[in-house]
Formats: structure tokens, sequence, C-alpha cells
């Protein structure tokens, strides 16, 4: 006689980088600390890449014809088109990576994009550490310098982008690699675009 089995539901195993993302996702949604950003959306969502990836890219912040606008990290804007044809120079698509910023919101004056102050950075900080402590990547590619000044804050320590530029600096918990931003104004007067090809090849696998 053959013994009647029972059949028992798979278990669904919850992804906990996914949970804690989406928490952390709300809490940015909701974040007012900033007086001068109080009005603006904070761009962290899945839009920003793969939890899975191992390479974060941390830029400066959203600006507003790029991801102020579309909600997607380098989109929509000149910067965002010169890091297409950079990521695409190595290889990699927006789905390989995550794409973040030191400062969530669009930091606006006389209605322009102007640079994050300290006190701005200090208080996204939170954000991008719980960020790389949720992916835990190998690589961390800051472009620009706001972006190392928001690495150095979270790490204690001074790296300078002019002495550091395509240069693997081991840390800890990841491998930091500072790079200049892929704006017009800096590929047309720092760093030209042929070059930052160079440096992005230079990242480490």
């Amino acid at each position: 006689m053959m013994k009647k089995t029972t059949r028992r539901n798979p278990v669904i195993k919850r992804n906990p980088a996914n949970h804690n993302f989406r928490q952390l996702e709300k809490k940015a949604a909701s974040c007012r600390v900033c007086p001068s950003l109080a009005d603006q959306s904070a761009v962290l969502s899945s839009a920003n890449g793969s939890l899975d990836a191992k390479i974060v890219f941390v830029a400066e912040a959203p600006g507003r014809f790029g991801a102020g606008r579309t909600g997607v990290p380098f989109q929509g804007d000149r910067s965002g088109d010169n890091f297409e044809i950079l990521l695409k120079h190595i290889g990699l698509t927006r789905s390989d990576v995550f794409i973040t910023n030191a400062v969530l919101c669009n930091p606006l004056e006389n209605g322009n994009n102007r640079r994050p102050n300290a006190g701005e950075i200090k208080n996204c900080s939170a954000f991008l550490k719980e960020t790389l402590a949720i992916i835990q990547p190998k690589v961390v590619v800051t472009l620009g310098t706001v972006a190392l000044q928001s690495l150095n804050q979270l790490l204690g320590t001074r790296f300078k982008l002019n002495q550091s530029v395509a240069k693997p600096l081991p840390t800890p918990d990841f491998t930091l690699f500072p790079l200049y931003h892929p704006s017009p104004r800096v590929t047309n007067w720092k760093r030209p675009l042929a070059q930052q090809k160079k440096d992005f090849k230079k990242i480490p696998a």
C-alpha cells in the first residue's frame, strides 16, 4: 500500500536587504532635516540600481534637470549622458551597479543647482552609511570632491581627490576608488572624458 504524501508549501525566504532598503527609502522620503531641502524629494529607490551590486557609485547630489526631475541618478542631463558613456566603456549597465549621492535631495539657489554645504552632507551621511551597510559592496567609487568628502566623514579619513584620483584605497569594508565627476564643467576644464574613460578602466574588478 502506497503511503500518502502530504505536499508542503515551499518556504519563501525573505531577503532582509530588500526589507531594510524599503525602510530606508521611506525614512529618506520623510526626512525634513535640512530646511533648504525640505521641499525636495529624496532620490533613493529601486531606480538607484541593484542591491546585489559589487560596485556602488556615490556622486554629489541630484541635478535639477537630472535625478531631481527623473528620480533616477545620472539620468536626464549631460552628466548622466557622460556617465552612461563611461559605464558602457567598461562593459557595465545600470543593473550591474548601485548609484547614490552624498546628498539625496537637489540643492538649489535662485533656481539653479548649487553645491551641497557641509551641514547637508553631514545630515545625509546616515543614509549613505546605511545604504552601504545594506548593499555591502566590494568597491565604492566616489565621483567628485563632495562625494569623497562624504566618504571621508564616514571613514574618518582625509583623502584628497587630486592626490588619490583613480587609486584603489583599502578600507576595512571595501575598496574606495575616487574619481572626478562626469559633469560637462569637469570634462571641459578639469578631467576630459577621454581621461575619465581611462580612469574608469582602472576601477577594481
